[in-house]
Formats: C-alpha cells, structure tokens, sequence
C-alpha cells in the first residue's frame, strides 16, 4: 500500500486532524532519514598527518560512533602520507608487510562495510610510529524507532 500524504487529507472534518497526521508523517520520515543514512567520519576532524600527541587519533576515534555502512575520510596530500589497512598486530608494530588494503592517492575514503575493529597507518617513514595510525570499532547500525501509533 503506498504511504499517505498530506494532500489525501483534504476531507478530513477536522481542522487540526491535517496539520497532526501532517506532522506525524514529516516526524517519521525525518527520523528514518536520520537513523538510515551512514556518516562521512573525517579521520581527526580534519587532516591525516603526524599528530601532536601519541594519543590523538585513539582519543578521536573513541569519542566517535561508527556503524557498518558509514565511511572514514583520510584528508591528506597524495606523496606525503597514505592509508594503509593492516592487523591488530601490525597495527601494534607499525608494520604494513601483509597489508590487507593501501590508498596512495588523497583524499581516501574508506567503506564500514562490517562490523568489527578495523585498523589504519601511515606507512610512510616513522609516521606510524609518530602516531599516525588509527583504529576504530564499527558497530551494528541500531535499527530505527517504531513509527508513532496513529492518532485516537
């Protein structure tokens, strides 16, 4: 059955009853907007270079949501870094010697596309050791809320 519109409700006899199931249909169509769309996540807020912290890019990442379908933004100039998919242990040791995916060419976007921690570095010199690397924990996409009852 095709969804109604406002429109349909020309001949309802009351006069708040249209602005109402007017509302409650934008109400419902914003929210599944909101809760279906995926994110774009620029990794760092803003560029993929060395930090000035250890820390940075772990303290960015948790203060983050992302769910599968969402994607990372790797801002950086092709020749001056790159993004390197990698495991928990190269991750660790700053390795990219069994890679599972690299982005030369900036800027690089990176699909969610599970769920699962997924790891990144900078192979470029000691970067990685500077800090430039990043994992992130993608999450289930939560599904949307229940549509409102109808109106008594």
């Amino acid at each position: 059955m095709p969804p109604a519109s406002c429109s349909s409700l020309q001949s309802w006899p009351r006069p708040l009853a249209k602005p109402i199931i007017c509302f409650l249909f934008t109400l419902v169509a914003l929210t599944n907007i909101v809760f279906s769309q995926s994110h774009n996540h620029v990794v760092g807020g803003w560029i993929w270079s060395i930090p000035i912290s250890d820390d940075f890019y772990t303290n960015w990442s948790g203060n983050q949501s992302f769910f599968a379908g969402d994607s990372l933004i790797f801002r950086f100039e092709t020749g001056m870094s790159d993004v390197v998919q990698v495991s928990r242990r190269e991750f660790e040791s700053c390795s990219s010697d069994n890679a599972f995916r690299s982005f030369d060419l900036g800027p690089a976007t990176v699909s969610l596309v599970e769920e699962g921690v997924l790891y990144f570095i900078c192979s470029y010199g000691n970067h990685c050791f500077l800090g430039q690397k990043v994992s992130v924990q993608a999450q289930r996409r939560p599904p949307p809320p229940p549509p409102p009852p109808p109106p008594a």
